[in-house]
């Protein structure tokens, strides 16, 4: 039996190298899923116009609080 056999192929003198290499393949191709849906997010060109105008109307809205506080806090000072 060769090492890469060894590890994909469970041996009944060692149970728990199935297992363990069960395990890691499961590991590695949540992994390589996890990366492909995390690129396909970042690249998705309509997703990033919308936190685009997102945080333009955040910042607009928070720049119209302030201005409200500062006008109200003028006249108390």
């Amino acid at each position: 039996m060769t090492m890469n056999t060894a590890l994909l192929s469970p041996d009944t003198r060692m149970p728990r190298t199935g297992m363990l290499a069960d395990w890691a393949v499961r590991g590695g191709l949540s992994l390589a899923s996890w990366g492909m849906q995390r690129a396909t997010r970042r690249n998705d060109r309509d997703r990033l116009v919308r936190r685009l105008e997102a945080r333009a109307a955040a910042e607009a809205a928070l720049a119209e609080r302030d201005a409200s506080y500062r006008s109200t806090t003028y006249g108390l000072m």
